[in-house]
Parts: C-alpha cells; structure tokens; sequence
C-alpha cells in the first residue's frame, strides 16, 4: 500500500457500515424482545457482570492484535504462532483471576458469583479463536471478515433468544453468551490460513510486549475511563433503574462503536501502511474522507438525540420510559466520544498511542472528580454530564499530539461540532414547533437540588 485509495477506504467502509448495521439491527431487535421476556433488574446485572468481564480483558490488554496489524515480521509462520501461544496463556490467566475474584466481587455488586464464572468462561473461549482474524484486518480482507462477524453476531442472537425464552433469568443469557463465544473460537478456524500452534519465539515476544506495553496501559485506561460511570453508578443506583440506565447506555454507544470499528479495522491499517509519508501528505490525503465521513455521523446523530425519547417510548413499553431523556443526554457525549477516537486511531497508526493515554487519563481524572459531584447535586443527570465533560477534556490531549506530529484536523473539526449543535438546533425548534416539546423535558432534578 504506497498510498491512501480513497475507493478502497470505501469499499472497506461499506463493507464494515453495512454488516455493522445488520448486527445493530439484530442486537436492538433482540434487546427489545429480551426487555419483554425479563425484567430491568436482569438488564442491571448483566451490565455489571459484562462490565468486570470486558474489565479484565481490558486490564491486561498487550495489543496482540495490533502487533499483528503493524509489526514486519507478521507475515512469519512463527510470529503467527507466538501470537497465539500468548493469546491463549493470557485467556486461561484472565480466566483464572476472574473466577477467584467472582466471589468478592459478587458480595460487592450482590451478583451471584456464579454468574460471574459463566463469563470467564468466556474468556477462555474467546481466546483460544485463531489469530486468522488479525491477518484479515492486516491484508484488508474486510469482506470476509465483516462477513464471519455478522454470522457469529447471528449465532449469538439465535442463542440468547433461545435460552431467554425457556428461562427469562439471567443465568439463561449468561449461558448462551458462554456457547456463543465457543461458537466464535470454533468457527474462527474454518477461515483461510487459519491454523495455529503453540510457539514461543523469543524475540517476537520481546516485540509485541514491546509496542503493547503502551496498548497494556491505553486499554487499561479507556475501560476505566468508559465504565466509571457503571461501576459507580451500579452501587448508587436501586438495580432496576441501573437496568435502566444500561439499556440507554448500550444504545448510546453504537454510533461511537461503529466510528471506532472503521477506525480500527480501516483507518489503523492503512494509516500504519503510509506512516512513514510525509506529514502534510498524509493529512491532505486523509482528510477529505475524514470529513465526508463525520459530516454524515453528525447530523445522522443529531437527528437521533433529537428523536430519541420518542423511539423509546414506541419500541419499549412504560416501564423503561425514563431511558429516553437518558439516551439524548448520553448521544451528546458520543459524537465527542466519536472524534476522540477517530484522533486517538490516526496518532495510533503513525506509532503514538502515547496520545490516547494521556486523553483517557485525562477523561478518567475528570469523571472521578466530577461524577460524584454531579451526582450529589443533580442526580443520574449529573452523572451523565460529567461523561460529557470527560469527553471534552479527553480531546484536548490528542489534539496536542496531532499538533506535535504534523496531523491536526482542528479547523476541520470545530466546523463538524457546529454542523452537529446546528443540526440538532433545527431538529429541536421544528420538534417543539409542532408540539412534541424536546427529548429534555422528562430530566426531574432531586427535590434538595441547590441549583
């Protein structure tokens, strides 16, 4: 790849756009049928279960994924195994820790441990899928790649629903996500150049340890920074409202899920592919795609906040009411959240993810410092806009470091925040024009609330 192809970013993005799109279709599908099968008590313990699960993924995160995507030595057969070799140890290490921290932590959460050790379970599963997948992202087979993501996403649907349907507790969901990550791990190896065997070579040990070091802390730190919230919310909140709270939460994380899916799997590639161009080429070769990209994601994003209570209250009945003004709130952290990540990929794909870290340190900071403030004097509406604030204060650090490297697409993204706030202006004012008021007006303040 000598340089940026802009029909190959397209192509790669309708490809990652449209089976993203199916799978959202499915989980949203599935997540409104599961809220008619169980009640919002078992919404609330599955995030906080799914939550410490994706925790410990996170908290021990070597990038190996990202070492195949970048390193030279990746197209060897024994890189390849030494790849898996420590993706496998670490998964049965992970899996090892959650089942003995299940216990505390269920006394914690009052979660039932066992519901805990379903999904380290999991992690074993999912650990054991071949490192095919990663070479997929690596030559750009996103086709078939998206493809295989589609069909497990499928799978895993068909499963809950399924076991939902004859037990509408949590332990069914529980289960099916057990047999659905098997499912991943086994047919991962029907892929091309799938096999893999365990190896260690020394010196790819030494490389991939080397690069994940700053993946190891960046993870660590955007779990952190991105589940504060539910780790503090989940012990001040009753469960039926955290329930709540976690159906509005997942749904407000798919547009950011979906910018960070094709930063990852097309953005990251590529921009490591072309990394050693010149600065200014690269920025002028990325950035007309880079805004056709988020001028689409900005108003298609206002139009949701805009319209979001009123999709709540059509798909899920009263009882999970108060997610809408919920959703608006948290849509409005997503589209900072959206271009944080586009940012944090770019500097990731020139070798300085060191710039990402510094913005989820930041982030973190400022939801530890703000959440409990928010909380006290505004309630779940407080808390929310300490998210957003974090978001903000996230960006600032990563800006710093596309100013450093020769990469800043500033101008170009003060005029995407004004399409944004400008679009939701207008969807705002013809809403309550005709009378259906605005996605705000459900937020009730404490009654003691000193502002």
């Amino acid at each position: 790849m000598s340089s940026i192809s802009e029909k190959r970013i397209f192509n790669g993005a309708l490809w990652t756009v449209g089976t993203y799109a199916l799978t959202v279709a499915l989980r949203f599908g599935s997540n409104v049928v599961l809220t008619r099968l169980v009640t919002p008590d078992v919404f609330g313990v599955v995030m906080i279960v799914t939550t410490l699960k994706i925790g410990m993924e996170l908290l021990t995160d070597v990038g190996i994924g990202q070492s195949v995507v970048r390193n030279e030595n990746a197209d060897d057969a024994r890189f390849r195994y030494t790849a898996w070799t420590l993706q496998v140890l670490r998964s049965f290490l992970l899996c090892t820790l959650l089942l003995l921290a299940s216990y505390p932590l269920g006394a914690y959460y009052d979660v039932p441990p066992g519901v805990i050790q379903l999904a380290a379970l999991t992690i074993v599963a999912l650990g054991s899928a071949s490192t095919a997948l990663y070479y997929m992202q690596r030559h750009m087979q996103l086709k078939t790649l998206n493809i295989f993501d589609l069909v497990c996403d499928i799978a895993s649907t068909v499963f809950v629903l399924v076991f939902a349907y004859f037990s509408p507790t949590v332990w069914s969901i529980m289960i099916a996500s057990v047999v659905a990550a098997f499912f991943r791990a086994a047919t991962s190896y029907l892929l091309p150049d799938a096999r893999n065997w365990f190896a260690w070579e020394a010196v790819y040990v030494r490389e991939v340890l080397s690069f994940g070091k700053w993946i190891f802390l960046s993870s660590m730190l955007v779990f952190l920074a991105n589940s504060f919230d539910k780790l503090f919310l989940a012990q001040s909140l009753p469960l039926a409202v955290f329930g709540i709270y976690a159906i509005a939460r997942t749904i407000s994380e798919l547009p950011a899920t979906l910018v960070a899916r094709v930063s990852f799997q097309l953005v990251f590639p590529l921009i490591s592919a072309n990394s050693a161009e010149v600065r200014a080429t690269l920025r002028q070769q990325l950035g007309p795609m880079r805004l056709k990209l988020l001028l689409v994601v900005s108003v298609g994003l206002a139009l949701t906040v805009a319209l979001s209570d009123v999709a709540v209250a059509i798909i899920y009945d009263a009882r999970y009411g108060e997610a809408g003004w919920m959703l608006a709130l948290l849509l409005v952290a997503s589209w900072f959240a959206i271009l944080c990540t586009v940012n944090e990929y770019t500097m990731m794909g020139v070798g300085k993810p060191a710039y990402g870290v510094a913005g989820n340190i930041v982030k973190l900071l400022a939801l530890v410092c703000l959440t409990p403030v928010g909380v006290h004097y505004l309630g779940l509406p407080g808390a929310i806009l300490a998210i957003i604030a974090g978001e903000i204060l996230r960006y600032l650090p990563v800006l710093r470091g596309q100013f450093a490297e020769g990469l800043s697409f500033v101008r170009q993204d003060l005029l995407l925040h004004l399409v944004f706030f400008s679009a939701l202006a207008v969807f705002l004012l013809l809403r309550f024009e005709i009378g259906y008021g605005t996605p705000f007006d459900a937020i009730s303040l404490p009654a003691w609330s000193t502002l």
